[in-house]
């Protein structure tokens, strides 16, 4: 197959000079350039943007953790907002490496922290009247030296930084966390390469796509065998071997062969762990769906190598086949972006054998609403 021989040369040219010397990494992009058309269009930020089309989902935003960004968008010193659940959320990291989140307003006129707000230290001061919160959330000093007025507090959000992705908790009742998204092993990888998109659909219906079978010939030319699921609270485990089918193309999985575990942590986590036999090759790879209001989402995809031919790559290579690997995947995930979109969600839908454990991933996933969940109408 001319995929699997061109990805051998790749492996090759790592082999024999990748893994010492940069001109080595420089081979390989060329490399990977010459055999993969898309890769000169598709940056690791690029973001789809759909247009509306009146497909809602009707599901209430669910609860438990997402992901709103990654380690390497939030050094120490910076301040940003991400949207989150029709609004948004200011994220920091103190000058020590605090990581905060809270909501966005100054408690003393109203201005916006992330725009022109700073860090000094451990506080985060507002740009209007250098009022200065401390990582409780608490007015500790004022830009003119009056004592700070009584009870001026930032309202602050739950927030994780689980193998380099930020998370943020909800409960639709207020509830603190009573579960964590477990670390995966890391020591000595790279940071994750990620993506991110922005489309119409719902945490929940992103996450049932791994368990859709029926989808995987006819949109990705691949065939999911051997599934099996297991359920153990707010996590499910899926075991799933992929394979090629004739005709059309395929992804870097497809092309070869993988095997993978993914665990889902609630509907806004899922990790997996591939190993591609063909080139002795373990990576991780991220679905991290957000609700960003009650019409969309952000799809961030993300992803790392482990190991190939059964060694360890240096830093320089890691990095470059964790981008081209991402990038490979998620050009794989851009053929659903355009269903997802425009689908809508069926309650009952009428399935057929073959089309994979869809309504037991669906009663799993309804611990993730509570009673007071608003619903999307």
């Amino acid at each position: 197959m001319a995929k699997y021989r061109a990805l051998r040369r790749i492996m090759t040219i790592f082999t024999t000079d990748a893994a010492s010397t940069e001109k080595g990494a420089v081979r390989f992009m060329r490399a990977l350039g010459k055999h993969s058309p898309f890769w000169s269009t598709r940056t690791s930020d690029r973001t789809t943007r759909p247009a509306e089309n009146g497909a809602v989902p009707r599901l209430p935003y669910p609860d438990g953790w997402f992901a709103v960004a990654f380690r390497d968008e939030l050094p120490p010193g910076r301040v940003l907002a991400r949207r989150f659940l029709g609004e948004d959320v200011v994220l920091y990291r103190t000058r020590t490496g605090l990581l905060r989140a809270v909501r966005p307003f100054c408690p003393h006129l109203g201005a916006h922290l992330a725009h022109g707000g700073r860090i000094e230290g451990d506080d985060i001061v507002c740009p209007f009247h250098g009022f200065a919160f401390d990582p409780s959330g608490t007015c500790v000093r004022t830009g003119c030296g009056a004592p700070p007025p009584p009870n001026a507090q930032l309202t602050t959000w739950e927030v994780r930084e689980i193998d380099s992705v930020i998370l943020l908790w909800h409960h639709a009742q207020g509830h603190p966390p009573d579960w964590e998204v477990p670390a995966t092993p890391a020591e000595g990888l790279c940071a994750p390469r990620h993506v991110v998109h922005t489309l119409n659909d719902h945490p929940q219906d992103i996450l049932e796509n791994g368990i859709d079978l029926g989808h995987f010939p006819p949109v990705h030319n691949i065939a999911g065998d051997n599934l099996r699921t297991r359920y153990t609270g707010n996590e499910m485990v899926i075991n799933l071997d992929i394979n090629p089918v004739e005709g059309g193309h395929v992804g870097l999985f497809g092309a070869l062969g993988a095997t993978l575990e993914m665990r889902l942590y609630g509907v806004g986590f899922a990790i997996a762990r591939t190993y591609i036999p063909k080139l002795r090759a373990r990576a991780q790879l991220w679905m991290l769906p957000t609700p960003i209001d009650p019409l969309h989402i952000e799809l961030r995809i993300a992803g790392r190598i482990e190991q190939v031919l059964d060694r360890r790559p240096p830093a320089p290579v890691a990095r470059l086949l964790s981008t081209a690997m991402v990038l490979f995947f998620d050009h794989d995930v851009s053929k659903d972006l355009p269903i997802w979109t425009n689908k809508t969600y069926l309650d009952r839908p009428k399935l057929i054998k073959g089309d994979g454990p869809i309504m037991e991933y669906r009663r799993w996933a309804r611990q993730f609403y509570s009673e007071r969940s608003p619903q999307v109408s």
